[in-house]
């Protein structure tokens, strides 16, 4: 992940735009709350022998809710760079009402199993919304973004004896490329829409898209709301994990 990020610094560093900041740039920082559903599947095994988990149905885990934290430097009229970081934690306590196969080990059906997935998320971007339509009304353009997943999924059956548990860590990382719309019908109110992802073949996809209203109250005080849906599968050889969460957020900013 650490090159990915690096590689996408010396992309945009070297794009038209990005490379000198405009006179009156500022920084916003973000504050958001996301309340969505997801459904999740992941397959981890050392043997041929192995099962599909569902890891709402199969192993209880239950929506959850979660933040992130956004900070934008505006590097002029039409041009900005946004770091963003998520994460994602998720606890599960069922018993199996089948027999499933986890890093080589199989959990029959009524096990009492414990489960505990993490994911990280950190997005570093830059917008050029080079389209402008009635000075600032409309603004549309390329989004160019570096994404990195990282986490973790465990199972544990504390009543067997011996106890059994095993884990599974995934890393993902790609840069993504997409679009970015503002319109600005009045100076309190801005509508935005976004969209990125990228293919990479057999190892897998991402995509993440929104869209919302920010108000301005004040010049410096932001409220926003608005629908997020995003998406992941990553694989490799047999293993792989594929999520998607879709829902509403909610959130604040200051810029200064």
């Amino acid at each position: 992940m650490t090159k990915m990020i690096l590689l996408t610094l010396v992309i945009l560093t070297f794009t038209p735009g990005f490379a000198f900041a405009q006179k009156g740039a500022t920084l916003e920082l973000e504050g958001r709350y996301w309340i969505p559903d997801y459904r999740g599947k992941v397959k981890a095994s050392e043997t041929f022998i192995d099962t599909e988990i569902d890891l709402k149905h199969d192993l209880g885990i239950k929506d959850e809710n979660f933040p992130e934290v956004r900070l934008t430097w505006y590097t002029g009229p039409k041009s900005k760079i946004r770091l963003a970081y998520t994460q994602a934690g998720f606890e599960g306590d069922e018993n199996l009402d089948r027999t499933i196969e986890f890093n080589g080990q199989t959990y029959t059906a009524g096990t009492r199993v414990e489960t505990d997935a993490k994911v990280k998320y950190l997005r570093l971007g830059w917008a050029w919304q080079f389209i402008d339509i009635g000075k600032g009304v409309v603004k549309l353009g390329t989004l160019l973004e570096g994404k990195g997943f990282w986490g973790k999924v465990s199972l544990d059956a504390p009543d067997l004896s011996p106890s059994v548990k095993e884990s599974e860590k995934f890393l993902f990382g790609l840069p993504t490329i997409g679009i970015a719309l503002d319109i600005r019908p009045h100076k309190m109110v801005n509508i935005f829409a976004e969209g990125s992802g990228l293919t990479a073949g057999s190892y897998g996809y991402t995509y993440d898209a929104e869209v919302g209203v920010k108000l301005i109250p004040v010049k410096f005080l932001s409220i926003i709301g608005g629908y997020r849906i995003f998406g992941i599968k990553a694989k490799h050889n047999h293993d792989y994990a594929e999520l998607m969460f879709h829902g509403p957020f909610a959130g604040a900013t200051l810029r200064f």
